[in-house]
Protein backbone atom coordinates (compact mmCIF):
# COMPACT_ATOMS: atom_id res chain seq x y z
CA UNK A 1 0.00 0.00 0.00
CA UNK A 2 1.62 3.49 -1.13
CA UNK A 3 0.09 6.76 0.48
CA UNK A 4 1.74 9.73 -1.84
CA UNK A 5 3.44 12.79 -0.52
CA UNK A 6 2.38 13.84 2.94
CA UNK A 7 -0.44 11.58 3.23
CA UNK A 8 -4.36 11.45 3.74
CA UNK A 9 -6.63 13.44 6.25
CA UNK A 10 -9.36 10.91 7.07
CA UNK A 11 -12.67 12.57 8.42
CA UNK A 12 -15.26 10.26 9.96
CA UNK A 13 -18.54 11.73 10.35
CA UNK A 14 -20.94 9.85 13.05
CA UNK A 15 -24.23 10.73 14.37
CA UNK A 16 -22.86 12.97 17.04
CA UNK A 17 -19.12 13.59 16.00
CA UNK A 18 -16.83 14.07 13.54
CA UNK A 19 -13.39 12.04 14.01
CA UNK A 20 -10.43 12.40 12.42
CA UNK A 21 -6.77 11.69 11.42
CA UNK A 22 -4.07 11.67 9.26
CA UNK A 23 -2.01 8.62 7.50
CA UNK A 24 1.19 9.30 6.68
CA UNK A 25 3.50 8.28 3.93
CA UNK A 26 4.08 4.44 5.82
CA UNK A 27 0.40 3.98 6.49
CA UNK A 28 0.61 4.51 9.90
CA UNK A 29 -2.64 6.55 11.30
CA UNK A 30 -1.89 9.79 13.56
CA UNK A 31 -3.40 11.15 16.62
CA UNK A 32 -7.45 10.83 16.47
CA UNK A 33 -9.03 13.68 17.30
CA UNK A 34 -12.75 14.25 17.40
CA UNK A 35 -15.70 17.33 17.87
CA UNK A 36 -18.78 17.17 19.13
CA UNK A 37 -20.46 17.72 15.48
CA UNK A 38 -22.01 20.99 14.48
CA UNK A 39 -25.16 20.12 12.08
CA UNK A 40 -27.82 22.80 13.00
CA UNK A 41 -27.26 24.36 9.32
CA UNK A 42 -25.70 23.94 6.25
CA UNK A 43 -22.92 26.45 6.80
CA UNK A 44 -22.39 25.64 10.11
CA UNK A 45 -21.43 22.05 9.31
CA UNK A 46 -19.10 23.10 6.54
CA UNK A 47 -17.41 25.91 8.47
CA UNK A 48 -16.57 23.05 10.99
CA UNK A 49 -15.28 20.48 8.02
CA UNK A 50 -13.41 23.86 7.16
CA UNK A 51 -11.41 24.25 10.34
CA UNK A 52 -10.41 21.04 10.63
CA UNK A 53 -8.83 20.55 7.35
CA UNK A 54 -7.01 24.02 8.17
CA UNK A 55 -5.67 22.90 11.24
CA UNK A 56 -1.83 23.52 11.31
CA UNK A 57 -1.23 19.82 11.34
CA UNK A 58 -2.64 19.18 8.06
CA UNK A 59 -1.12 22.42 5.75
CA UNK A 60 0.86 19.82 4.18
CA UNK A 61 -1.83 17.01 3.35
CA UNK A 62 -2.91 17.15 -0.10
CA UNK A 63 -5.27 14.12 0.38
CA UNK A 64 -8.91 14.25 2.47
CA UNK A 65 -11.41 11.74 1.96
CA UNK A 66 -14.88 12.01 3.78
CA UNK A 67 -17.08 9.71 4.97
CA UNK A 68 -20.42 10.96 5.75
CA UNK A 69 -24.22 9.10 6.58
CA UNK A 70 -26.62 9.28 3.13
CA UNK A 71 -27.69 9.41 1.25
CA UNK A 72 -25.23 11.31 -1.04
CA UNK A 73 -24.66 12.32 -4.79
CA UNK A 74 -21.00 11.17 -4.22
CA UNK A 75 -20.75 12.15 -7.95
CA UNK A 76 -21.68 15.70 -6.99
CA UNK A 77 -19.96 15.96 -3.32
CA UNK A 78 -23.32 16.33 -1.63
CA UNK A 79 -24.66 15.30 1.29
CA UNK A 80 -28.02 15.18 0.04
CA UNK A 81 -29.92 14.62 3.81
CA UNK A 82 -29.17 12.17 6.86
CA UNK A 83 -31.74 10.30 9.32
CA UNK A 84 -29.01 11.24 12.03
CA UNK A 85 -28.39 15.18 10.83
CA UNK A 86 -32.14 16.51 9.93
CA UNK A 87 -31.13 19.94 9.91
CA UNK A 88 -28.81 19.47 6.85
CA UNK A 89 -30.10 19.31 3.43
CA UNK A 90 -28.18 19.51 -0.23
CA UNK A 91 -24.72 20.30 1.35
CA UNK A 92 -22.38 20.92 -1.80
CA UNK A 93 -19.61 19.69 0.81
CA UNK A 94 -16.70 18.98 -2.07
CA UNK A 95 -17.69 22.55 -4.24
CA UNK A 96 -17.63 24.04 -0.42
CA UNK A 97 -14.29 22.71 0.17
CA UNK A 98 -12.65 22.72 -3.26
CA UNK A 99 -13.35 26.54 -3.06
CA UNK A 100 -11.21 26.92 -0.01
CA UNK A 101 -8.83 24.53 -0.47
CA UNK A 102 -7.89 24.34 -4.21
CA UNK A 103 -5.10 22.78 -4.20
CA UNK A 104 -5.99 20.00 -2.50
CA UNK A 105 -8.08 16.48 -3.43
CA UNK A 106 -11.27 15.71 -1.82
CA UNK A 107 -13.38 12.91 -1.68
CA UNK A 108 -16.62 11.99 -0.53
CA UNK A 109 -18.62 8.90 0.11
CA UNK A 110 -20.79 7.00 1.81
CA UNK A 111 -19.13 6.26 5.53
CA UNK A 112 -20.39 2.54 5.30
CA UNK A 113 -18.54 2.54 1.76
CA UNK A 114 -15.47 4.12 3.80
CA UNK A 115 -15.92 1.19 6.41
CA UNK A 116 -15.80 -1.52 3.82
CA UNK A 117 -12.82 -0.43 1.92
CA UNK A 118 -11.25 0.34 5.86
CA UNK A 119 -11.72 -3.64 5.42
CA UNK A 120 -10.07 -4.34 2.36
CA UNK A 121 -7.45 -2.19 2.70
CA UNK A 122 -6.68 -2.46 6.53
CA UNK A 123 -8.96 -5.48 8.17
CA UNK A 124 -10.14 -8.36 7.80
CA UNK A 125 -10.98 -8.18 4.10
CA UNK A 126 -7.53 -8.01 2.76
CA UNK A 127 -7.22 -11.62 0.99
CA UNK A 128 -11.41 -11.25 0.02
CA UNK A 129 -12.35 -10.42 -3.83
CA UNK A 130 -16.33 -10.67 -2.59
CA UNK A 131 -18.00 -9.60 0.54
CA UNK A 132 -20.51 -7.47 2.77
CA UNK A 133 -19.61 -5.34 5.41
CA UNK A 134 -22.52 -4.45 7.96
CA UNK A 135 -22.10 -1.15 10.06
CA UNK A 136 -23.92 -1.56 13.79
CA UNK A 137 -24.03 1.88 15.17
CA UNK A 138 -26.59 4.01 15.71
CA UNK A 139 -27.92 2.97 12.60
CA UNK A 140 -26.91 0.10 9.97
CA UNK A 141 -25.10 0.79 6.89
CA UNK A 142 -23.76 -1.88 4.00
CA UNK A 143 -20.87 -1.97 1.84
CA UNK A 144 -20.14 -4.70 -0.68
CA UNK A 145 -17.25 -5.45 -2.54
CA UNK A 146 -17.70 -8.17 -6.14
CA UNK A 147 -14.85 -9.46 -7.57
CA UNK A 148 -12.32 -6.54 -5.93
CA UNK A 149 -13.99 -3.67 -6.80
CA UNK A 150 -16.18 -1.50 -4.40
CA UNK A 151 -19.78 -1.29 -5.82
CA UNK A 152 -21.44 2.55 -5.70
CA UNK A 153 -24.57 1.80 -7.90
CA UNK A 154 -26.68 5.39 -8.37
CA UNK A 155 -25.10 8.43 -7.45
CA UNK A 156 -23.15 6.26 -4.38
CA UNK A 157 -26.52 5.07 -2.71
CA UNK A 158 -25.45 0.78 -3.09
CA UNK A 159 -26.25 -1.73 -0.87
CA UNK A 160 -27.94 0.80 1.59
CA UNK A 161 -28.77 -2.74 3.99
CA UNK A 162 -30.31 -1.07 6.86
CA UNK A 163 -33.12 -0.16 4.95
CA UNK A 164 -33.98 -3.84 3.82
CA UNK A 165 -37.59 -3.83 4.88
CA UNK A 166 -37.42 -6.82 7.06
CA UNK A 167 -40.00 -6.33 9.21
CA UNK A 168 -42.82 -3.95 6.44
CA UNK A 169 -45.29 -6.74 6.41
CA UNK A 170 -45.81 -6.68 9.90
CA UNK A 171 -48.77 -4.95 11.11
CA UNK A 172 -46.97 -3.23 13.71
CA UNK A 173 -43.69 -2.71 12.05
CA UNK A 174 -41.62 0.36 13.80
CA UNK A 175 -40.84 3.33 11.99
CA UNK A 176 -36.95 3.92 10.98
CA UNK A 177 -35.58 7.10 11.25
CA UNK A 178 -35.56 7.28 7.08
CA UNK A 179 -39.41 7.73 7.16
CA UNK A 180 -40.18 3.90 6.20
CA UNK A 181 -41.53 1.22 8.03
CA UNK A 182 -40.17 -2.58 9.19
CA UNK A 183 -36.15 -1.48 8.02
CA UNK A 184 -33.60 -3.14 9.16
CA UNK A 185 -32.49 -0.83 10.71
CA UNK A 186 -35.30 -0.30 13.30
CA UNK A 187 -34.31 -3.85 14.99
CA UNK A 188 -30.64 -4.09 14.51
CA UNK A 189 -28.49 -1.08 15.40
CA UNK A 190 -28.15 0.33 18.23
CA UNK A 191 -31.49 2.54 18.49
CA UNK A 192 -33.30 -0.36 17.47
CA UNK A 193 -32.12 -2.54 19.99
CA UNK A 194 -32.37 -0.19 22.82
CA UNK A 195 -36.29 0.62 21.32
CA UNK A 196 -36.87 -3.21 21.86
CA UNK A 197 -35.67 -3.45 24.95
CA UNK A 198 -37.66 -0.14 25.93
CA UNK A 199 -40.81 -1.87 24.53
CA UNK A 200 -40.54 -4.86 26.73
CA UNK A 201 -39.42 -2.63 30.24
CA UNK A 202 -40.10 0.74 29.90
CA UNK A 203 -36.28 1.61 30.64
CA UNK A 204 -34.23 3.30 28.12
CA UNK A 205 -30.42 1.23 27.97
CA UNK A 206 -28.13 1.83 25.49
CA UNK A 207 -27.04 -0.83 23.70
CA UNK A 208 -24.17 -1.63 25.23
CA UNK A 209 -25.64 -1.96 28.83
CA UNK A 210 -28.63 -4.26 27.65
CA UNK A 211 -25.81 -6.62 25.94
CA UNK A 212 -24.07 -6.46 29.49
CA UNK A 213 -27.74 -6.94 30.90
CA UNK A 214 -28.37 -10.11 28.71
CA UNK A 215 -24.98 -11.80 29.73
CA UNK A 216 -26.51 -11.98 33.26
CA UNK A 217 -30.17 -13.65 32.24
CA UNK A 218 -31.87 -10.53 32.03
CA UNK A 219 -35.05 -12.10 29.44
CA UNK A 220 -35.86 -8.72 27.78
CA UNK A 221 -32.05 -8.09 27.15
CA UNK A 222 -31.57 -11.23 25.28
CA UNK A 223 -35.12 -11.18 23.58
CA UNK A 224 -33.60 -7.78 22.25
CA UNK A 225 -30.55 -9.08 20.53
CA UNK A 226 -32.16 -12.30 19.58
CA UNK A 227 -34.59 -10.05 17.91
CA UNK A 228 -31.45 -8.14 16.10
CA UNK A 229 -29.79 -10.88 14.95
CA UNK A 230 -33.14 -12.65 14.54
CA UNK A 231 -32.96 -9.97 11.08
CA UNK A 232 -29.35 -9.54 10.48
CA UNK A 233 -29.45 -13.51 9.60
CA UNK A 234 -32.62 -12.85 7.28
CA UNK A 235 -30.46 -9.69 5.63
CA UNK A 236 -27.70 -12.08 5.04
CA UNK A 237 -29.74 -14.32 3.48
CA UNK A 238 -31.64 -11.84 1.14
CA UNK A 239 -27.78 -11.45 0.17
CA UNK A 240 -26.95 -14.44 -0.80
CA UNK A 241 -29.94 -15.54 -2.26
CA UNK A 242 -29.73 -12.80 -4.87
CA UNK A 243 -26.39 -11.82 -4.81
CA UNK A 244 -25.13 -15.11 -4.09
CA UNK A 245 -21.95 -13.33 -2.03
CA UNK A 246 -21.43 -15.27 1.34
CA UNK A 247 -18.69 -13.41 3.42
CA UNK A 248 -19.72 -11.00 5.59
CA UNK A 249 -18.02 -8.54 8.24
CA UNK A 250 -20.01 -6.98 11.19
CA UNK A 251 -18.11 -4.33 12.13
CA UNK A 252 -19.20 -0.72 14.88
CA UNK A 253 -20.54 -0.45 18.33
CA UNK A 254 -22.43 -3.19 18.43
CA UNK A 255 -20.58 -5.92 16.58
CA UNK A 256 -18.78 -6.38 20.08
CA UNK A 257 -21.84 -8.42 20.96
CA UNK A 258 -20.95 -11.37 18.76
CA UNK A 259 -21.69 -13.44 21.80
CA UNK A 260 -25.17 -12.46 21.39
CA UNK A 261 -25.63 -11.56 17.52
CA UNK A 262 -24.21 -14.76 16.11
CA UNK A 263 -26.33 -17.74 16.97
CA UNK A 264 -29.74 -15.92 15.68
CA UNK A 265 -27.75 -14.79 12.69
CA UNK A 266 -26.57 -18.27 11.41
CA UNK A 267 -29.99 -19.42 12.52
CA UNK A 268 -31.92 -17.72 10.12
CA UNK A 269 -29.53 -17.73 7.46
CA UNK A 270 -29.44 -21.00 7.08
CA UNK A 271 -32.95 -21.43 7.50
CA UNK A 272 -33.44 -18.95 4.21
CA UNK A 273 -31.17 -20.02 2.10
CA UNK A 274 -30.22 -23.10 0.06
CA UNK A 275 -28.04 -25.64 1.44
CA UNK A 276 -25.63 -25.75 -0.76
CA UNK A 277 -24.31 -22.16 0.91
CA UNK A 278 -24.19 -23.70 4.06
CA UNK A 279 -20.90 -25.03 3.65
CA UNK A 280 -19.83 -21.59 2.12
CA UNK A 281 -20.54 -19.34 4.47
CA UNK A 282 -18.09 -16.75 6.83
CA UNK A 283 -19.06 -14.26 9.27
CA UNK A 284 -16.92 -12.49 11.20
CA UNK A 285 -17.18 -9.19 13.66
CA UNK A 286 -14.18 -7.07 14.17
CA UNK A 287 -12.80 -5.79 16.94
CA UNK A 288 -10.96 -2.71 18.33
CA UNK A 289 -12.31 -0.82 15.10
CA UNK A 290 -12.54 2.52 16.68
CA UNK A 291 -10.91 4.33 13.97
CA UNK A 292 -12.08 1.99 10.99
CA UNK A 293 -14.20 5.33 9.61
CA UNK A 294 -10.96 7.49 9.66
CA UNK A 295 -9.05 4.66 8.28
CA UNK A 296 -11.78 4.25 5.74
CA UNK A 297 -12.11 7.49 4.75
CA UNK A 298 -8.23 7.92 3.82
CA UNK A 299 -8.62 4.69 1.99
CA UNK A 300 -10.79 7.11 -0.48
CA UNK A 301 -7.57 7.87 -1.93
CA UNK A 302 -6.15 4.86 -2.15
CA UNK A 303 -8.90 3.03 -4.85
Amino acid sequence: MAVDGDGILGIDIGATSIKFARLDSQGNLGKTRAYPIDAHSNSAFIQQIIKIIADGEFENTNSVGIGSPGPLDIEQGIILSSANMPHLKGVKLVEELTKKFPQKKIRLDNDANCATLGQKFFGLAKRSETFSVFTLGTGVGGGFFWKGKLERGYKGNFFEVGHIPIGAMEANSRVCGCGSRGCLEAYASATGISASYREATGKNLSAKEIADSARLNDIHAQRAYNLAGKTLGLACATITQTLNSTEFIFTGGVAHAEDLLFPEIIKEYKAHTFPLFHSLVKIAFTRGDENSGILGAAALLLE
